[in-house]
């Protein structure tokens, strides 16, 4: 008769405790059989630790070649304080992350293929993008092969668009990253002149180097989308070059149709929630029951569309529009716990890119109407 081998749970005292054991073999460089050299330092470790965690040295020390049989591995245009990093982490599980390493840090990562610190330097540089930097983050993500930066950075970049592109960053973008953002439907911009401005600042912070892209950069701009005075002035203030011929060409042969930009529509739009109401005491009630989710309606599409849920604990609600047309949602939160209570607060986001600006917010006892108009 077949016997089933039982699986019993892992010992996590046994896993901590050899952790713990080959941190002290490396720190008193016991057992060690392969050196790493950076620079003018040297890193004594274990091949099967390393081998453990980079599929790069996994590689380097399995392959049956002579590469597998050396004693000491040169590493070059490698920083040894990061390779530090990295190190502590195939031997603890613990990384140390901040702002001014996780970029060489996820660059020596993703060249020696150590897939957990790459994951987590990713998830620290999306959580960290803001309009300062995304433009950066949207060429780091591109220069390293990652979709989920990438496309976190472009959401940003598209967003916050009238605020980047006159950054140094924009201005250098390589010429593939500048035509996919200037084709993004999902640019937040009011007029097309912002994206033909952007383009243009493009093509002139090296004119002699990217004249070359002129046709390709130039078709973004969706011609019909300026106004007449704006193609006027551009097309007859073109200089009687070469380069002018090519352009008044290209300028003849776009396609004469306008497919709007997201920030240029422009629409009102409601959002309800709602939220518990005080009663006399220490006390919160319910006036109802606490919606799935949040409504957003649009009176002119006459659409109704799912806003992320609100905690569940979303008191006292109060509400802030930025020049943006970001929307915040704060409400606190009083847990009562014998004789002292603990206060805590509740924040809901949202942004809208295709609001107008102004906005006027009317806010029951109970119920949030954010309208725009």
């Amino acid at each position: 008769p077949s016997t089933q081998i039982e699986r019993r749970p892992v010992n996590t005292d046994y896993a901590v405790s050899l952790l713990e054991q080959l941190k002290f073999f490396y720190e008193q460089k016991l057992l060690t059989d392969v050196v790493l050299l950076v620079e003018d330092t040297e890193f004594p470790c274990h091949k099967m630790v390393l081998a453990t965690c980079s599929s790069y040295f996994r590689a380097m020390f399995m392959s049956g070649l002579s590469e597998s049989k050396q004693t000491h591995v040169h590493l070059r245009n490698v920083d040894p304080a990061t390779l530090q990093i990295i190190i502590t982490y195939a031997y603890t599980g613990n990384l140390a992350i901040n702002d001014s390493t996780v970029e060489p840090l996820y660059e020596t990562a993703c060249f020696l293929q150590v897939e957990d610190v790459l994951l987590q330097c990713r998830d620290y540089l999306v959580k960290k993008i803001n309009a300062e930097n995304c433009v950066r983050m949207l060429s780091i993500g591109d220069l390293f092969s990652c979709s989920e930066l990438k496309q976190s950075a472009k959401r940003m970049v598209e967003h916050k668009f009238p605020m980047v592109y006159r950054q140094e960053a924009f201005l250098q973008l390589s010429h593939e990253l500048l035509i996919d953002v200037l084709s993004s439907d999902n640019l937040n911009v009011e007029k097309e002149e912002t994206v033909r401005e952007a383009a243009m600042l493009w093509l002139e912070y090296n004119m002699e180097a990217r004249s070359q892209h002129l046709s390709s950069v130039l078709s973004q701009i969706r011609i019909d989308a300026l106004s007449e005075v704006t193609q006027r002035a551009w097309f007859q203030g073109l200089p009687p070059n070469d380069k002018s011929v090519v352009v008044q060409g290209l300028y003849k042969s776009m396609p004469k149709f306008f497919k709007p930009r997201l920030g240029m529509t422009k629409e009102e739009m409601l959002i309800f929630m709602e939220a518990m109401s005080e009663t006399q005491g220490e006390g919160y009630v319910m006036s109802g029951s606490l919606p799935t989710t949040v409504v957003c309606y649009s009176p002119q599409a006459e659409k109704v569309y799912k806003l992320s849920n609100p905690p569940g604990d979303l008191q006292k609600v109060g509400t802030l529009v930025t020049p943006d047309n970001d929307v915040f949602i704060a409400g606190g939160v009083k847990l009562i716990c014998r004789n002292f209570s603990n206060h805590s607060c509740s924040i809901i986001y949202f942004s809208f890119c295709s609001v107008s600006f102004q906005a006027i917010i009317i806010l029951p006892i109970t119920r949030l109407i954010c309208y725009f108009q």
